[in-house]
């Protein structure tokens, strides 16, 4: 398992500048300040993994208002997004006003299924290079199996903190000798995505993330993002072996 450390991100530097740029230009037309999920470079951060990617198709595992899919969208305009929560069982009964806006697209496709349960494995084959984004808030090496399983080698991850609370994280794995066993054998690539800024925020009474940034300007343009950048999530992308 290859591990991407911070000097091979530095020698990225110029490329995700670039890209924050661009991204920061895609943001002017966002649906909707986004308050939950995704945010600021993390949000960045799904947007520079899926252009690295270039997915055919995308599995969307955890979607809740759909800020993270315009984000896919914008990322890969021309892949089949299919959309999986279980808020689309009740989401009719829910009040508008307590759940603020939403973004759904007519060019996605919507289930309440667990991807566990779903036509993955089908949908995948017809697809060149199939990508899952998993921010479910489920065990995380479970998942990884499951995509794995269903013939998806790229992958996806929000939530990757070692101390996040809610499931258990690969980092969480990587400290475990017979989990770090697993994913050396099931993995090529692991990517943590950085923090462009530092980062030192206490998000509740438990959960404080302190992390040194890249130092990157902050720009007028970059401004927005900047100020989101506490909601560092460790953004995760995986590639498995062919198989």
């Amino acid at each position: 398992m290859i591990i991407k450390t911070k000097a091979d991100w530095e020698k990225e530097r110029p490329l995700l500048l670039e890209g924050l740029r661009e991204f920061a230009s895609v943001m002017k037309h966002r649906p909707f300040q986004n308050e939950q999920g995704v945010r600021g470079v993390s949000a960045f951060a799904l947007y520079w993994f899926i252009k690295q990617v270039k997915p055919t198709i995308v599995f969307e595992v955890g979607v809740w208002k759909g800020f993270s899919t315009w984000v896919i969208q914008q990322a890969a305009p021309d892949a089949e997004v299919f959309c999986f929560d279980p808020i689309f069982l009740i989401e009719h009964l829910l009040e508008p006003r307590k759940v603020g806006p939403t973004y759904r697209s007519a060019r996605a496709s919507y289930s309440h299924q667990d991807f566990s349960c779903a036509n993955i494995q089908e949908l995948a084959a017809k697809s060149p290079r199939p990508l899952v984004f998993f921010d479910d808030h489920q065990n995380k090496l479970a998942r990884l199996l499951q995509a794995r399983q269903f013939g998806i080698r790229d992958i996806i991850f929000d939530d990757n903190d070692p101390s996040v609370g809610s499931h258990r994280t690969l980092e969480e794995d990587r400290m475990d000798p017979q989990s770090m066993a697993v994913l050396e054998r099931e993995v090529d690539n692991y990517e943590i995505f950085p923090a462009l800024w530092d980062v030192d925020a206490l998000l509740n009474d438990t959960l404080r993330i302190k992390v040194d940034g890249m130092g990157f300007p902050i720009e007028r343009e970059l401004q927005e993002i900047y100020n989101e950048r506490e909601w560092h999530s460790y953004v995760t992308y995986i590639r498995l072996p062919i198989t």
